[in-house]
């Protein structure tokens, strides 16, 4: 391995572990070598090393087993193939996820004003509990966020109660590389924001406000992709 030489150093340990799952060096199965191992491979810290990987175990890429070691996941259905770190690096491809993303959010959260039951509304509400509870930790515990902002997408998507809207807009708006290139940008800052998002958009949902949860929703969405491009330079190749 090259050492690595990464203004974010965290980012650059989680890419440069996409690449050789993507060559085929880290195959599935694989146990990656020790958290020591890896600083002198890249040339970088045990807090960057430590937080590369928490990255991509948030993705399901890969597995921590304490006391065992890391592990590239086993997974068939989750495994990252090269098309998908392909997809994870293109600029297009992102920018084509944005379109669909504005048309599917709008409707999924102007179906969901309209439809979501008290269960709906409370499934909403404990999502962004747990992104603002992230928020807590020292360091923020990047993780929980990722799991949070999936549990109230997801949760959104059900609330819309269309079975068939639902089974479109869920794998786009979870799509698994843009999740990984959003991991890699995280900070205090994107994630206080997003918890800001989601707790307008559950605000319009509450209300029953069309309006103002779709006006929501747009917003929060602008916001997601804004902080994605405002890092491409590291992130586009």
């Amino acid at each position: 391995m090259e050492t690595i030489k990464k203004t974010n150093l965290s980012e650059a340990v989680a890419r440069r572990l996409l690449t050789l799952i993507s060559k085929g060096e880290l195959e599935a199965g694989d146990k990656l070598p020790s958290e020591s191992q890896l600083c002198a491979m890249l040339g970088v810290s045990r807090t960057a090393v430590r937080e590369g990987i928490k990255a991509l175990a948030g993705m399901n890429i890969l597995t921590v087993c304490p006391g065992r070691g890391t592990f590239v996941n086993k997974d068939r259905n989750i495994m990252v193939k090269d098309e998908a770190i392909n997809i994870a690096l293109d600029r297009e491809t992102v920018n084509a996820i944005y379109e669909v993303r504005s048309v599917l959010d709008a409707g999924v959260t102007k179906h969901a004003t309209l439809k979501a039951t008290e269960e709906d509304i409370s499934a909403l509400r404990n999502a962004v509990n747990k992104i603002e509870k992230c928020l807590e930790s020292n360091p923020i515990d990047f993780q929980l966020a990722a799991e949070g902002d999936e549990e109230f997408h997801s949760a959104l998507c059900k609330a819309a109660h269309n079975a068939l809207l639902e089974n479109i807009a869920r794998p786009v708006i979870n799509h698994v590389a843009l999740r990984i290139r959003r991991q890699m940008v995280n900070s205090f800052d994107t994630v206080s924001r997003a918890v800001e998002g989601h707790r307008e958009i559950l605000q319009g949902v509450e209300r029953r406000d069309v309006k103002m949860a779709v006006k929501a929703a747009e917003k929060h969405l602008k916001i997601a992709f804004d902080s994605i491009y405002k890092n491409e330079k590291d992130l586009f190749p």
